[in-house]
């Protein structure tokens, strides 16, 4: 693995490639595993809409399946994209947001297209779909994700985690300011390593390491999770962008399948080939990158998956 720069700037503490860290929105193809899981079971149907689990909290809840939240064709606003919502994460970093006080900001935004219309990321579908989860097994994501995901597979430095409270190595994720484009120097960066994020909760809160999400990926794709029907569906068709909880990114050398994240000063990237035999996992502690950054992060994901 290539390793450069500090887990913890206090201290300069060297990163190591085994520091766990937040994935941010890579917690998106864990839920979806576990959902699509709960299908295979036949105790959740890709056709089931929000009102039928989540009764009461969406107007349209009626119109917007399973399937249509795993894929972002829901027609809902991202919470996530709300500009006072993100300064009152900011402002008040150890609030406990409540899942059905994300969906109510995201409601208030008005739908952006109508259910099944079109493709629009947002975390609020996945928000939606965690709760789903909890209504039909009646436990907790976390303790899902752990049975179904963590434990099974040997993901021992893996968790659902909402709030960092252990001492195990982390990578402390830094917030560089940005005004107009330009990202200042990390020497003005806040770090955000202890902010809850309960604002993120099933669509950003998984913490983990290069190695377990390199395990959990591989696993994945050669079916060790999901029975060859439903693996099927969450990777995207030839020609699209998203699957159920899969995304395909475009490399010099064919189609990458994984997914990306960014939360908190850290952005990451868990690309595989579509067997699961050629894998890379990013990580930078820093984000928002400047553009140079950014293309470097690229480059470098390029040339590890392609081999370069």
């Amino acid at each position: 693995p290539g390793i450069s720069g500090f887990a913890v700037l206090k201290g300069r503490v060297p990163l190591d490639a085994h520091d766990r860290f937040r994935v941010g929105s890579i917690t998106k193809t864990f839920v979806a595993v576990v959902v699509l899981q709960l299908v295979g079971e036949h105790r959740l149907a890709l056709g089931d809409t929000v009102e039928r689990w989540v009764p009461g909290l969406v107007p349209d809840g009626g119109r917007i399946t399973v399937r249509q939240l795993l894929a972002h064709t829901s027609g809902l606003a991202d919470y996530a994209d709300d500009p006072d919502f993100v300064r009152r994460t900011v402002a008040q970093p150890r609030r406990r947001w409540t899942p059905r006080e994300l969906i109510h900001v995201a409601l208030a935004e008005g739908p952006v297209a109508r259910p099944g219309e079109r493709f629009a990321y947002a975390s609020t579908n996945y928000v939606l779909l965690g709760m789903m989860v909890e209504h039909v097994t009646g436990t907790s994501l976390g303790r899902q994700l752990r049975r179904r995901i963590f434990m099974p597979l040997g993901l021992e430095d893996t968790s659902f985690a909402p709030e960092i409270r252990n001492s195990r190595r982390y990578a402390h994720g830094y917030a560089p300011s940005e005004h107009d484009g330009i990202v200042g120097s990390l020497a003005t960066a806040r770090d955000r390593s202890t902010v809850n994020t309960s604002w993120a909760w099933a669509a950003g809160s998984v913490v983990s390491t290069a190695p377990d999400l390199s395990r959990f990926l591989g696993a994945l794709l050669r079916g060790r999770l999901l029975p060859p029907r439903l693996l099927a569906l969450m990777r995207p068709a030839p020609g699209s962008r998203y699957g159920l909880g899969l995304a395909a990114f475009r490399t010099p050398c064919g189609i990458a399948i994984g997914h990306t994240g960014a939360l908190l000063g850290t952005v990451s990237a868990a690309w595989s080939s579509p067997e699961g035999r050629r894998r890379v996992v990013a990580m930078s502690n820093s984000f928002p990158l400047s553009p140079s950054a950014g293309a470097a992060l690229r480059r470098l994901l390029n040339a590890s998956f392609c081999g370069a």
